[in-house]
């Protein structure tokens, strides 16, 4: 028989506040119904609007923060995201053959903006304004959560503002890239599954359902670590409707709506990939499945995915692995209700297993990537809600436990990143401190970091949160709770330093150069709508794919300066600068009436110019 109102209908009590059994529903991966309480519409208007105030808040941090940029600054994902949504919009396309294919579900969100404009610099500044607005949907989503973690409002408020200051949550949404929108669209996707799994009436786990796997196959066609999300979608589907505890019509129902975003993105997929890569993609699915064949294959993933669990404690100051240690006991504790421990296996699992999966495609040339945090950002930002529950409401011994628990496996993980990528990583220059800010931040040091310090440091942090929770219960009396509130104070400090250090270290002093090597260029050699450029084989791909996107009219065309003449229609031609020689030697077969009108020693590229007649004809 099936019971209409699911796991709800078997809601049963886990203790009192602050005993373990709350914990153990409070870390179930957002499982746990709230005790809500009953309040009038006023207040309820109020607190409404106080979400909408703190969403504000953020997403005018986030545009004031990126407010400097003028250039997509991370290649190539930034140039390929917006060249990308450019050809959907009915634009140029670029040759991004051999490159990583860059899924259409990013593009598709920024695509309206070429609708109004194709100008580079004010399409960009549109993009990250976009970005603004939806990475700062964490606040009222991580409310959401912190109320089904049995947060009050007030606690629940205060950990989503803090939440969405994480450099995880609010850094990457000064660039054109998934990382900006990809925490919310996890938090979604957690929220509606444990809705699916508790939802008082049929036709709100019927909402839910579908709502799950829109999301979940939404996230699929942002990012390939999204088929993480979907497969556990699938797996937790056939577990509650093969034990009945939804009825089976909302799995049924989650699968059809699953397939609508699988579907729709593989077609554009497709589309881009013969727009955008006429000779073919490279395949991340490829280089992992040729390691996984083989037990040093294994093994080298594993490391990696140790590096990714090291990068998950650090870059949430050790919070997000006090609540992931939380989620893992609740799993195995007997006892916990069957949503709970469902959840709680849900997140962990994708966490795990994303950190598994995701760096396994890499080149092997990239082995500072493997300690990359990137990858974790959006369930980190899950994990860091629940731990900071943790720490506001847990029993101090709970909590000291799973600090406890942090520990080792994280030691372990630095062991592991120190054998692979050295004691220290490099932070100097736009690429290093883009993979390694947080260890910068952590050891303030932007020119190399020590992997070691950068863990003793995340470890300090981690016991002062615990120190501060042990204080407020032995001498706060009556107002232990509240003065455990001063665990976030700390948190919003160090996070909202980070982000600052951040942006200047990295976006801010990376905008200059950029803006040379891109912009450069166009004002350099005075190419203007209408003119063609043409790249000479062996130019960097750092410089002539953000040029690709800096230039809206027309396709980059390419030949090989040694061997052939350049395009008939080409204006200008960007070759390769050979180090130690002067400029004009960069092309040693140019044509007549070709001059070198433009150079960048940094980047290592010449342009040269065909001269005109005074006539406007060729020389």
């Amino acid at each position: 028989m099936v019971r209409p109102s699911g796991i709800a209908a078997r809601t049963r009590s886990l203790g009192r506040p602050g005993t373990g059994g709350v914990v153990g529903g409070m870390v179930g991966g957002m499982a746990a119904d709230p005790a809500w309480p009953v309040t009038g519409g006023r207040q309820a208007r109020r607190w409404g609007l106080l979400l909408i105030a703190g969403w504000l808040v953020q997403a005018g941090l986030r545009a004031w923060l990126s407010r400097s940029q003028v250039v997509p600054l991370a290649a190539p994902d930034e140039s390929a995201y917006l060249i990308a949504a450019r050809v959907l919009a009915g634009g140029v396309p670029a040759n991004f053959s051999y490159s990583t294919l860059y899924p259409v579900g990013y593009p598709l969100l920024i695509t309206p903006v070429f609708w109004f404009t194709h100008n580079p610099v004010t399409v960009y500044h549109a993009v990250l304004v976009i970005n603004a607005a939806i990475s700062a949907a964490v606040m009222p989503l991580g409310y959401l959560a912190c109320r089904r973690l049995r947060l009050d409002r007030p606690a629940a408020f205060g950990v989503a503002m803090v939440a969405a200051l994480l450099p995880a949550a609010l850094f990457y949404s000064q660039y054109a890239m998934t990382d900006a929108i990809y925490p919310v669209i996890v938090l979604g996707w957690l929220l509606a599954t444990r809705s699916w799994l508790t939802a008082r009436s049929v036709r709100g786990q019927y909402a839910a359902a579908i709502g799950s796997a829109l999301l979940a196959g939404y996230a699929y066609a942002v990012h390939s670590r999204g088929a993480v999300m979907v497969a556990g979608s699938v797996v937790v589907g056939a577990l509650v409707a093969w034990r009945r505890l939804v009825p089976r019509g909302t799995a049924l129902a989650a699968a059809a709506a699953l397939c609508l975003p699988l579907g729709a993105g593989a077609l554009l997929n497709r589309y881009l990939s013969s727009t955008m890569y006429p000779v073919g993609p490279r395949t991340l699915a490829g280089e992992a499945l040729i390691r996984l064949h083989s037990v040093h294959g294994v093994v080298f993933v594993l490391e990696m995915a140790a590096g990714q669990l090291w990068r998950f404690v650090l870059d949430s100051w050790g919070v997000a692995g006090l609540g992931l240690a939380a989620a893992v006991v609740v799993v195995f504790r007997r006892g916990a209700r069957t949503d709970v421990r469902i959840m709680a296996g849900l997140a962990a699992g994708v966490t795990l297993v994303t950190a598994g999966v995701s760096p396994a495609g890499l080149p092997p040339t990239q082995p500072q990537a493997w300690a990359s945090g990137r990858y974790l950002d959006g369930v980190l930002i899950a994990f860091f809600l629940v731990g900071a529950a943790v720490l506001l409401q847990a029993d101090r011994r709970l909590i000291i436990v799973y600090a406890a628990c942090v520990v080792p496996p994280t030691v372990l993980a630095m062991i592991v990143v120190g054998a692979y990528a050295g004691g220290s990583v490099p932070t100097a220059g736009f690429g290093a401190a883009f993979v390694f800010a947080e260890p910068a931040v952590l050891t303030q040091d932007w020119t190399t970091a020590s992997v070691w310090a950068a863990t003793a440091v995340t470890f300090a942090l981690l016991a002062a949160w615990v120190t501060v929770v042990l204080a407020a219960d032995r001498w706060g009396g009556r107002l232990a709770r509240q003065w455990r509130a001063v665990v976030l104070a700390g948190l919003a400090a160090v996070s909202l330093v980070a982000v600052l250090q951040m942006t200047s270290h990295i976006s801010r002093a990376g905008t200059p150069r950029q803006e040379a090597n891109t912009i450069g260029l166009l004002t350099g050699s005075g190419l203007k709508p209408g003119e063609h450029l043409a790249v000479g084989t062996g130019t960097s791909w750092a410089s002539w794919m953000p040029q690709a996107y800096e230039i809206p009219w027309a396709q980059l065309e390419s030949f090989s300066p040694g061997r052939q003449p350049p395009p008939a229609d080409a204006t200008v031609v960007e070759v390769r600068w050979p180090s130690g020689r002067p400029a004009q030697a960069s092309w040693p077969q140019a044509p007549a009436g070709w001059r070198v009108v433009a150079s960048d020693r940094t980047d290592n590229w010449v342009a040269w110019r065909k001269l005109e007649l005074p006539g406007g004809l060729p020389a």
